[in-house]
């Protein structure tokens, strides 16, 4: 059987060829491959460099958190701390240098007196280092701050409104509920709700530039100023002045007028209340935090700078007005934010007072019809018809669906029984106002130091004597739990500060300015050094007055 032979045969050139182009191929392929995994351990690089740096910042943030605690707990808080030294208590700190997947390697914190040595001002220097990314963050940290509350020229704790085209309001506004605006008046700052802002009832819609019932910025754009549905602010609770109290003695605080001098609190227990007139040549000359435990009676001319606190009533008999004072000509919030730090420090050294009153604030004569039938008897705002809490619900609102709803378990049961909302943190389930609990009487009278005493009878002056509803002035930071009501009968009322309350009943004549003083705390700025410290009421232990990211610095 024969078989076959089969034999491929070809030339050796050609055979080389191939294996070349064989060998080529495959480098080519191998170096394609190694190009591969060098870009995709690049990218690997890339994004845990990218993983790294956002940590560091996190970090640092964190470390940020951790200063404000120990500033609010410290009374010596100064001093550098990291956790490699053992001085910086973030647990989840030590499980991240645990792992070696995480790259976490040091954080540090230096925390810094304010410069200008202003109380309870810190500068906080926060560093974090993952992998070989560093990131630092720089803080200005008040201990202590005031509430933002006196963020505003006109903050309402209820619902706010602004009837009136005469009305004209340089600043920021704000309530805890809805805002009622009616006739355009002129809003120069932003306005915040944390329910509706509403002309006439009808919710504002800022799409629609033309039917916003406003002038001034407000108007101008709508979109950036109105702010509806926002978080309600924390009021300061002014049960206790022990605290403050205490404040006033540390501070050194005082007040001294013709016929009283008080140094820290007020303490003739006999007659706890004041009366208290300043005049061009003898102003009331008010530093620091000063309290006096009852009511107080006050006009005329004021100087300093700090904070009242009134453990009853605030009554403004008159003009109340700064003698030196800051210059409101051109309102400071309708500047440009470097402009309005420019007037910050040029006013810096002008009067600036406070008032933080625990009841309530009235302007002008309540004793007298014409008062009465202005700001009590209306049944639309009338105080004789608000400041009730027993079924406000839980809003705490009063004209509200959940009005009269149990939510409250008073009696542990398990089962809600009350519909009291405690607003303003008392303990004390509150009635509608009283006419008769707002009035000055004889009786009420000779619970007052320096009060006037009738040269003929040797009693106690008739209130109606010493106490206008003809004023048109009240400069300074007006503060209260309950209700702020005045009638002023001389055209052109104007407040150089801020209004805070619970219940509004402010009733002028002709036109209304209020001016935002940015002095009180410059939230514009970023240097502690433009921070005044009037002593005003608190809500927080501890404030983050301004942050911002610097230049990667070392960790010691």
């Amino acid at each position: 059987m024969n078989l076959m032979k089969l034999r491929i045969s070809g030339n050796r050139s050609q055979d080389g060829s191939a294996l070349a182009h064989c060998l080529w191929m495959t480098m080519l392929v191998g170096m394609g491959a190694y190009s591969l995994i060098g870009l995709s351990s690049q990218r690997v690089r890339m994004a845990h460099n990218r993983t790294d740096f956002n940590e560091a910042f996190y970090h640092a943030e964190n470390a940020v958190q951790w200063a404000a605690r120990h500033i609010a707990d410290d009374t010596s808080p100064a001093g550098t701390f990291s956790k490699a030294a053992g001085t910086m208590s973030l647990p989840y700190y030590n499980a991240l240098t645990n792992t070696t997947a995480s790259g976490f390697k040091d954080a540090q914190v230096i925390v810094t007196a304010a410069t200008n040595g202003a109380a309870g001002v810190f500068t906080v220097q926060a560093t974090a280092l993952v992998g070989n990314k560093t990131r630092t963050l720089l803080a200005t940290v008040k201990k202590e701050p005031p509430s933002k509350v006196f963020d505003y020229e006109y903050f309402l704790n209820n619902w706010g409104w602004w009837w009136g085209s005469t009305i004209t309001g340089n600043g920021d506004n704000r309530s805890n509920w809805d805002f009622d605006f009616r006739y355009d008046p002129i809003v120069n700052g932003a306005v915040t709700a944390t329910g509706e802002i509403a002309a006439n009832n009808v919710p504002i819609n800022p799409f629609n530039r033309a039917t916003v019932p406003l002038n001034g910025l407000a108007k101008t754009d709508p979109l950036a100023y109105l702010k509806d549905g926002s978080e309600r602010v924390k009021m300061p609770n002014l049960k206790d002045f022990t605290e403050y109290s205490a404040m006033a003695a540390a501070k050194g605080g005082t007040l001294n007028a013709p016929g009283i001098s008080i140094s820290g609190t007020h303490t003739n227990t006999l007659k706890p209340s004041v009366y208290i007139v300043g005049t061009d040549a003898s102003p009331i000359v008010i530093n620091g935090p000063v309290v006096i435990p009852g009511d107080v009676i006050i006009k005329g001319k004021i100087t300093g700078k700090g904070t009242l606190y009134v453990g009853g009533n605030l009554y403004v008999a008159g003009d109340l007005s700064y003698k030196n004072r800051a210059d409101y000509s051109t309102p400071p919030e309708t500047m440009s934010a470097a402009s309005r730090d420019s007037w910050v420090l040029n006013n810096a050294n002008k009067d600036l007072v406070g008032f933080a009153v625990r009841e309530s604030i009235f302007g002008g004569n309540p004793n007298s019809t014409t008062w009465k039938s202005a700001c009590f008897d209306p049944s639309v705002y009338g105080l004789k018809n608000v400041g009730g809490e027993a079924n406000l619900g839980a809003d705490g609102i009063a004209g509200t669906p959940d009005d009269g709803v149990a939510y409250k378990d008073t009696n542990g049961d398990g089962t809600a029984d009350s519909a009291w909302y405690d607003a303003d943190g008392d303990g004390t389930v509150d009635s509608n106002y009283v006419y008769a609990n707002l009035t000055v009487t004889a009786a009420k009278a000779a619970g007052f130091e320096n009060y006037p005493i009738n040269a003929v009878t040797g009693l106690p002056e008739d209130f109606n004597l010493l106490a206008s509803n003809s004023f048109n002035r009240m400069d300074g930071v007006f503060y209260c739990n309950h209700a702020l009501a005045l009638r002023s009968t001389l055209t052109g009322l104007i407040g150089n500060g801020s209004v805070i309350c619970r219940d509004e009943a402010m009733v002028f004549s002709g036109w209304l300015r209020f001016n935002y003083d940015s002095r009180v705390h410059s939230r514009y700025a970023t240097s502690p050094n433009l921070f005044i410290d009037l002593g005003l009421p608190e809500a927080n232990t501890i404030g983050l007055l301004s942050l911002q990211e610097i230049s990667p610095q070392p960790i010691l």
